[in-house]
């Protein structure tokens, strides 16, 4: 059962990668048709926050959802950004206040089941960076009628490294000035994924100078 499993989640990814990739050349950003606007309780919510470390310019990270059961994969091609899309909180720390960047809180509406954080990538104008293939599979599950809190998704442009963290105390206040989760029980189920490198990621080869020395 355990082989069956693993091969069925590669297949997934193998197949799934593509489109997201195709969605990243083609400019996708969340789908509108999943943000949480009006309440549908036959469906989840996720919400958190995507933020984007950069010392000078933030020119914008995402992160990639797909649904983790192949056969009904309806929920596809999201991206999580961390250029505020209509309706959600921007965030935006300056100097002297650290990290410095910009960010935005996300809140998806769902239908029940597993999900994965696929993939993730930062914007260099004329050209993206993709990421390694995580670390482990990054998956959280959605239930009718509860909103789920994953975490800050946390890019550091300099490094070329990401993770996702609990920054429920401060994420929170941010959150809750959507009217629609300002009354709303959030659960906190924050993923913990550390060292998520971008293919030929300069803080790679960084420790690996230092290692040397």
């Amino acid at each position: 059962m355990f082989v069956r499993t693993t091969m069925l989640r590669a297949l997934a990814c193998a197949v799934l990668l593509p489109a997201l990739l195709s969605g990243c050349v083609t400019g996708h950003n969340s789908a509108p048709a999943f943000n949480y606007t009006t309440p549908d309780p036959a469906k989840g919510v996720v919400v958190g926050t995507v933020f984007e470390r950069a010392v000078f310019e933030a020119h914008g990270a995402r992160f990639g959802i797909v649904s983790s059961d192949l056969a009904t994969n309806k929920d596809k091609d999201l991206w999580l950004s961390s250029h505020a899309p209509a309706g959600q909180v921007s965030l935006q720390n300056v100097a002297p206040k650290v990290p410095t960047g910009k960010g935005s809180t996300f809140a998806l509406q769902l239908t029940p089941g597993r999900y994965r954080i696929l993939i993730w990538l930062l914007d260099y104008g004329s050209r993206s960076k993709y990421s390694e293939s995580s670390p482990k599979a990054i998956e959280f599950d959605v239930v009718a009628g509860k909103v789920i809190y994953l975490g800050r998704l946390d890019a550091n442009r300099f490094l070329e490294v990401a993770s996702i963290h609990d920054n429920f105390e401060e994420d929170i206040v941010y959150l809750k000035k959507n009217p629609l989760l300002a009354n709303a029980s959030i659960e906190n189920k924050a993923l913990e994924v550390r060292e998520w490198w971008l293919k030929d990621a300069t803080g790679k080869k960084l420790l690996e100078r230092n290692r040397v020395n």
